[in-house]
């Protein structure tokens, strides 16, 4: 996350929580100082047990809203300084661009800065890998699905 000519007057660390179908997970925590580096890898699995075909899946994903917060441990909770939103489609699988690549990969982002939050909205730089495979489901009522 980069923010150029912006200080933090809190020194309390940041991390960056993600809320995507249905789950949240948070990065690790960093100094306080632009740009952030976190680095890692945060993995979402979900299982949609009664799609059968994938536009009922694509339908599901634009009803999801996928969140990202860019959190300052202030206490008691935290603060959150800057956040993004946006449908779980859209997020996972963006618009074809005009240049080669993978979707997905090296995408940027302007994050909407909290009204405490001085100075230019932070930049968050990521990529996301998708995958989606067809699974048969057992129950013990029907031996077919």
């Amino acid at each position: 996350i980069t923010c150029p000519g912006v200080l933090l007057k809190d020194k309390e660390e940041l991390y960056l929580s993600v809320s995507v179908l249905g789950q949240n997970k948070k990065t690790r925590c960093v100094p306080a100082v632009f740009p952030l580096l976190f680095q890692e890898k945060l993995v979402f699995e979900k299982v949609f047990a009664d799609v059968v075909d994938p536009g009922d899946l694509v339908e599901l994903l634009e009803f999801d809203t996928a969140v990202l917060e860019l959190i300052q441990l202030i206490p008691p909770v935290g603060k959150i300084l800057a956040m993004y939103e946006e449908n779980t489609r859209d997020f996972l699988f963006p618009d074809p661009k005009l240049t080669c690549g993978h979707h997905g990969l090296d995408r940027q982002i302007l994050m909407k800065r909290s009204s405490s939050f001085t100075g230019i909205a932070p930049k968050l730089r990521f990529s996301t890998t998708s995958l989606i495979t067809e699974s048969l489901l057992s129950s013990g009522t029907s031996p077919i699905q």
